[in-house]
């Protein structure tokens, strides 16, 4: 609405993807859940993320007054695919533990189609949790050591954001939480 005749491109990717469209030059900026500090690029804290169980509203786990990583192993569980930083976050939380996994999934809206069936639970971020909106379906904020995924906002040291990116990118940094912390509440 500020700038209407600025046209933005937006990617819609796994992070390492997003990281390699910067690298390349055919993006501006990221926001990606993988820090790269490096020579040519630079990673901004923007917020932090933290991670809800999903599960169907009856479950078990839900009603547990203290949910920890453990309770999770003798319920099946709907996994996201190992290249994505919602599992990789999770794994590094869970270890030495690992979940029964009923089967590994790319997207997000098929977690939530095997947790509303019953057939598993699952644990995903809170900027992912608008996919998770249904009367079947409940949410529980876990709060365990660890397990709270960082975004960044990247971009290339080298070369000056244009005009107009600089402007996303101001706009970006004003718009964000001051504590940084995302919650389910935040998405409401």
């Amino acid at each position: 609405t500020e700038h209407p005749h600025i046209e933005l491109d937006v990617l819609d990717a796994l992070s390492a993807h997003c990281i390699d469209h910067i690298r390349s030059g055919r993006a501006d900026m990221a926001i990606a859940a993988t820090r790269v500090d490096t020579p040519e690029l630079t990673a901004e804290p923007f917020l932090t993320d933290a991670f809800y169980l999903v599960a169907q509203r009856e479950h078990p786990l839900l009603s547990k007054p203290r949910l920890r990583p453990r309770d999770l192993l003798p319920f099946d569980f709907v996994n996201l695919s190992h290249n994505s930083s919602v599992r990789q976050y999770l794994d590094a939380a869970l270890l030495p533990l690992k979940v029964r996994a009923l089967l590994e999934v790319d997207q997000l809206a098929t977690v939530m189609g095997m947790v509303r069936a019953g057939l598993g639970v699952s644990v995903v971020p809170a900027l992912t949790l608008f996919h998770f909106q249904h009367p079947d379906v409940a949410t529980r904020l876990l709060r365990w050591p660890g397990l709270q995924r960082s975004i960044y906002l990247i971009r290339r040291r080298d070369k000056r954001l244009s005009l107009a990116a600089q402007a996303l990118h101001a706009h970006l940094m004003a718009c964000r939480k001051p504590s940084g912390a995302a919650t389910y509440r935040d998405f409401q």
